[in-house]
């Protein structure tokens, strides 16, 4: 990315690119773009010293005067030294913390406003003097027909009195830099949009209907938390003690149901709802299931006080509940149906089957916004998507983005695989044959997934690329393990082996079956059984004690390549091991070979 160097006039001296030979590189950088400020900071560090040890010639524009403008995925950007360690230098490196906002606006104050008319957002910002004597000029205004009384008693800086009147009116808001042809600032527009509503209209970002992240793709952690702070019953009284208590209200929630209420004759609104989900006693025939938190207002009519009430009841009658998603570092760069990637603002669904919804059935869908957008290009292992705004989501969801989702969890649903014989695994004296079939099979399904290609290997090695091949007993001396290999788009989806074993007269053969306590498959990652050896000779179990032989355990990952690790780990002779999550992911081959131990 080109950085263009700008002096304290917003005029381009010198630049900086890690592409371009014998410009300054820069390193340890973090760019993040946020929705609440509209804004974006980036920090980064540049090398003061050359390979002799010199001071760099380019560092004499590199000062605490310094400003910068570049152009980051097709938007044009202006930053500006900010904060406690806005510039930041030692003998071999600097370091800044830029913010693309205007010093004005963060640091500058305004003043009380009195005002008793109802004017529009512009009116107020212009004659609190938010945007006076800047480069800012306003652009796009879909909120300038809707007015407001407002009045603010003391002083604010210029950013927080402009966060506050968007805030009134409903609104958000975005700053778009525009740059000159030289790299030099041209100005700053501020546009202002109808806040996001319940339906995802509106607002700064899309409704990307296209997005559907799933957990194991492109989310690997979802948090949830409940805030038990809450309240759902309430006396309002108005200005100078108007009450109520002769007044009915009711609400009725998207569903149609009941949810808020105030009869007549009573001084108090309750949230009868949340009582029932959430009583204030424990005993079940308690009389009072409410909490209560009462307020005082200086609305002049009831219709003002049941409307705050709503209000507060919509905000608070309800324990908060919270999301953590902890994202893929690649998601900023994906793209989804050819269309672009996440962009701020945007509202996406998130769904992981590891909860119980709301709605008490399996698995969480959610919806969310996305409000922060970290990025590193020096690190790229840093870059996260930060959501809120989360609203969780029944299951009735459209069939298109419902095959979205079953698509995107049927590419990290194991294959399940078989081995058929046509006689067994065992010959006598080296006469006989047997015919091996590879199988696969998607999940539980019942219909038999066929591969792209398959590969058999006898001891390691290859020796036939077919589904089925032929084992013929004079090929075998002893035994001989035969394992397969099923790729799909170039991908290894499943293997699995066999041991084949030849014995002598007079030797009934021992067959070593693998138990498993809690069966052979397992779902949302919970996975807990334990694996024991069984030795049969002659139709009856050896060694039951496992003091007779040695029992060594081995696997194989998902891909087909021996975990070194975890047999080095679990090569002590054991007859029954236990299997975790923490064993296996997505899926494993395990074995188990048997050695007399005289």
């Amino acid at each position: 990315m080109l950085i263009n160097v700008l002096d304290k006039d917003l005029k381009v001296v010198a630049f900086i690119d890690n592409e371009v030979p014998k410009l300054p590189n820069y390193y340890e950088d973090e760019f993040n773009e946020y929705l609440d400020l509209g804004t974006c900071s980036f920090d980064f560090t540049v090398k003061k010293l050359n390979e002799k040890g010199e001071v760099n010639d380019y560092v004499i524009y590199l000062n605490d005067k310094t400003c910068f403008s570049f152009i980051r995925n097709g938007k044009e950007y202006a930053v500006f030294p900010a904060g406690s360690s806005g510039f930041y230098e030692n003998d071999f490196e600097i370091r800044y913390q830029c913010l693309s906002l205007d010093r004005e606006l963060s640091l500058e104050y305004v003043g009380k406003l009195d005002n008793t008319t109802s004017h529009n957002l512009e009116w107020y910002i212009n004659n609190s003097g938010v945007i006076s004597n800047s480069q800012i000029e306003i652009g796009v205004n879909e909120v300038t027909n809707q007015t407001r009384v407002l009045n603010y008693d003391g002083e604010d800086t210029k950013l927080n009195r402009l966060l506050s009147l968007i805030s009134n009116f409903d609104a958000e808001f975005e700053f778009v830099t525009k740059l000159s042809s030289s790299g030099a600032v041209d100005k700053i527009i501020l546009n202002i949009v109808r806040e996001r509503d319940e339906e995802g209209n509106f607002g700064i970002g899309l409704n990307r209907s296209d997005v559907s992240l799933t957990y194991g793709k492109d989310v690997y952690g979802i948090e949830r938390t409940y805030d038990f702070d809450f309240f759902n019953y309430s006396v309002i009284t108005g200005k100078d003690g108007l009450s109520w208590f002769s007044n009915s209200f009711k609400y009725y929630n998207s569903e149609g149901v009941l949810e808020f209420y105030k009869p007549a004759n009573s001084h108090g609104a309750m949230a009868p709802l949340s009582a029932e989900k959430y009583p204030a006693h424990l005993k079940n025939n308690a009389s009072d299931k409410y909490i209560r938190k009462d307020f005082k207002t200086e609305y002049t009519t009831v219709n003002q006080m049941w409307g705050y009430a709503v209000q507060q009841f919509k905000a608070h009658a309800y324990p908060k509940v919270s999301y953590t998603i902890k994202t893929s570092s690649k998601l900023i760069i994906e793209t989804f149906e050819n269309s672009t990637p996440l962009n701020i603002g945007d509202t996406v669904t998130i769904q992981d089957d590891n909860f119980i919804s709301e709605y008490g059935s399996y698995g969480l869908i959610l919806s969310a916004r996305v409000v922060q957008i970290k990025s590193s290009e020096s690190n790229p292992e840093k870059n996260e998507i930060i959501f809120n705004n989360f609203k969780e989501l029944r299951g009735e969801i459209s069939d298109d983005l419902l095959q979205k989702m079953n698509d995107l969890i049927s590419e990290i649903t194991p294959y399940r695989l078989e081995i058929n014989t046509t006689n067994g695994v065992q010959f006598k004296n080296g006469t006989g044959s047997t015919t091996l079939s590879a199988h696969i099979y998607k999940g539980s399904a019942t219909t038999e997934t066929t591969a792209d290609s398959y590969e058999w290997s006898k001891d390691g090695t290859v020796v036939a690329n077919a589904q089925t091949i032929t084992v013929d007993a004079s090929g075998v001396v002893d035994k001989a393990v035969y394992s397969f290999k099923a790729t799909i788009a170039g991908k290894v989806v499943a293997s699995q082996s066999v041991t084949i074993t030849n014995v002598d007269d007079g030797t009934s053969p021992i067959n070593l079956v693998i138990d498993s306590s809690n069966g052979y498959q397992f779902k949302n990652n919970i996975i807990n059984t334990t694996f024991t050896a069984i030795l049969y000779q002659n139709n009856k179990e050896i060694d039951s004690d496992g003091t007779k032989f040695a029992y060594i355990w081995s696997k194989t990952n998902s891909d087909g390549t021996v975990d070194t690790a975890w047999n080095l780990a679990h090569q002590t002779s054991q007859k029954s091991i236990k299997i975790t999550n923490s064993d296996i992911w997505q899926r494993a081959t395990f074995d188990c070979t048997a050695e007399p131990l005289n």
